[in-house]
Formats: structure tokens, C-alpha cells, sequence
């Protein structure tokens, strides 16, 4: 058996990395005042390298997961949007508002922060093909962010990830020290996961022996 195959038999539940290598106690959920609502397709859920399962984790009593794509299943955004707080949908498109310092000051929160997860052009049509979110505000990330997520190619390097979309959005609506405290778990669940793919297990277990 290789050890790639080994590794996906050995998996953690909750993280879903090789338990050598296991993040959760990293994963220290923190407390904030923003509504997140993560709307995921229920193949990405699958995945391993899915970011939106942690924001979740990260902030249990405030993110939920809304799942779309389910076979015989319809979507519908009315239980996202009867969701308490000013609600701000995160993505770029042509009306999007840059979240500073000073959007605060002009659009007071408390806020529910919608996050449509996926690559880019399916985020696009989350949007797109629900007419009740066309009145909600769409806002953007500030310039110049670099991607730290390594575990999948990106187009650009300013493209990042839904967790780290929503760790420096969190930042604005929220305070800096909730930005770097989901910062520091991703990027050790980062870089714990490819530690795991490389198939080199040999610092772990020598730490394991002594």
C-alpha cells in the first residue's frame, strides 16, 4: 500500500489530514459579533482541500454552511437572508463596495457576511442565478493581497481562498486580532497538509519516539 493511500485510511476526521499531522488543536474557535454564511456546493465539500469546513469550525456560533447543488434539491437563499445583521455579499462584482476603515464609519454592522465559495466563475453565479440577493450590497477585499493557500493552483496570486476571504473581511468588520487569529491556524493547516502529501513522515514519527 503506498503512502499517499495509507494516509487517506489514517485521516483525522475532523481536520481530514494523516493524524500525524492532525491541526486540531490549532482549530481554537474564536468569538465574533458578524453572521457568516458560507454558500458551498456539495461537491467541494468532499474535498479535503476545502477551505469554508474551518471558517465554520473556527467560529461555530456564528458561520453556517448553506449547501447548493444537491441532486433533486433546490436551493433557496431565504434561510440565508433572514439571517440577523447588515448583509454584505463578498465578491468583487462592478457595484462592489472596498471594505477599510471607512466603510464602517459609512455602513455601520452589525454585519452577516455572505460568502460564496468555489473557483471564481462559480462564485460569480451564486449571485447571478438568485434574484433575492440583487439588493444586497457586494462588497471587496482591499488591493494587493497575496494568496497563501498552496494547496490548489490559482489564476492570479490575489485570488485567495474563501477562508482567507473571509479571515481579512473579518478583519475590517471585526478587529485585526480575529484576521490573525484564523491566519495562524490556515496557514499551519496549510502547511501540515502538504507535509502530509510529500509522504515523508519521518520528522513526525522521530518526534513521536522521544
Amino acid at each position: 500500500m503506498s503512502q499517499r493511500r495509507a494516509s487517506h485510511h489514517n485521516r483525522c476526521p475532523n481536520c481530514r489530514i494523516n493524524h500525524y499531522f492532525c491541526v486540531c488543536d490549532d482549530l481554537k474557535s474564536i468569538k465574533v459579533s458578524t453572521n457568516v454564511s458560507l454558500i458551498v456546493h456539495v461537491s467541494e465539500l468532499k474535498l479535503t482541500s476545502n477551505t469554508a469546513q474551518f471558517v465554520e469550525k473556527l467560529i461555530p456560533s456564528e458561520a453556517r454552511i448553506f449547501i447548493r447543488g444537491r441532486v433533486n434539491d433546490h436551493f433557496s437563499p431565504d434561510p440565508i437572508i433572514e439571517r440577523s445583521g447588515r448583509p454584505l455579499f463578498l465578491f468583487p462584482d462592478e457595484n462592489s463596495i472596498e471594505l477599510n476603515d471607512s466603510f464602517k464609519t459609512n455602513f455601520p454592522g452589525p454585519y452577516h457576511l455572505i460568502v460564496p465559495d468555489g473557483n471564481w466563475n462559480q462564485a460569480k453565479q451564486v449571485k447571478k442565478r438568485e434574484a433575492k440577493f440583487d439588493t444586497i450590497q457586494s462588497v471587496k477585499l482591499p488591493p494587493n493581497l497575496i494568496a497563501e493557500y498552496k494547496l490548489r493552483k490559482a489564476p492570479r496570486p490575489d485570488w485567495v481562498s474563501t477562508f482567507e476571504a473571509t479571515a481579512y473581511a473579518l478583519g475590517i468588520l471585526e478587529a485585526k486580532n480575529v484576521e490573525d487569529h484564523m491566519l495562524a491556524f490556515f496557514r499551519k493547516w496549510v502547511s501540515s497538509t502538504l507535509s502530509a502529501r510529500s509522504g515523508d513522515f519521518s520528522s513526525v514519527i522521530k518526534k513521536e519516539n522521544l
